[in-house]
């Protein structure tokens, strides 16, 4: 059974996800900060962590990454491929504005769109989405789908800021997300959850 657990970390309050299945592998998706609830959640549970997945490289969405790493050495970080610059350039991934430092994130693998990774028994499928950045992603898992900034409840990502585009988020959200079943769950960078078939209603932007 693949479970997920939802946390507010990080100054902007970044919906973080913690994926695990009965294998106990787990996945953490986009820190934003390091929650030491997450960690207590995985040792006291038994969890054995294998990835940091990265939607992108925005500072409120890495801002954890040094602090799980250190906590948990054996984390591979995963980051589209498309996402490099953003990563590695503390100007372009707003950290030096949002959190007046520098951070910057080393992925162990950069992946493509269509690729999947397989952690303990869940499969899951990267999907390229630019639009709120170049090299936007998001991850589905059973029955889910971790948005990042792309989709939000009745609501998209922002496209003003560096390798935004309204258009590219529009088409990735019409032609991409929509794709998939209606009652397949969104699990959003920021605000609630909510699910394919409500937004191909309700959302506004799209």
């Amino acid at each position: 059974m693949f479970n997920v657990k939802s946390y507010t970390t990080g100054p902007l309050g970044v919906n973080t996800y913690l994926g695990y299945d009965d294998t106990k592998k787990a996945f953490i998706v986009d820190p934003g900060g390091y929650s030491e609830k997450i960690t207590d959640f995985i040792r006291e549970n038994g969890l054995e962590p294998e990835y940091i997945i990265l939607t992108h490289g925005h500072a409120d969405h890495i801002g954890g990454v040094e602090g799980f790493k250190e906590a948990f050495p054996q984390l591979k970080v995963i980051a589209y491929e498309d996402e490099k610059q953003m990563l590695s350039d503390p100007y372009i991934n707003s950290s030096m504005d949002i959190l007046r430092k520098p951070i910057t994130v080393e992925a162990d693998d950069f992946v493509r769109d269509g690729d999947t990774l397989t952690v303990g028994d869940t499969e899951l499928t990267f999907i390229h989405t630019p639009g709120h950045t170049k090299g936007g992603m998001c991850i589905t898992a059973p029955g889910c789908v971790f948005s990042g900034d792309t989709l939000f409840r009745a609501s998209i990502g922002r496209t003003d800021f560096y390798g935004g585009d309204f258009n590219e988020i529009v088409d990735s959200i019409r032609n991409r997300l929509f794709l998939l079943p209606d009652d397949t769950v969104v699990y959003p960078g920021h605000m609630g959850a909510t699910t394919i078939e409500y937004e191909k209603r309700n959302n506004p932007f799209v």
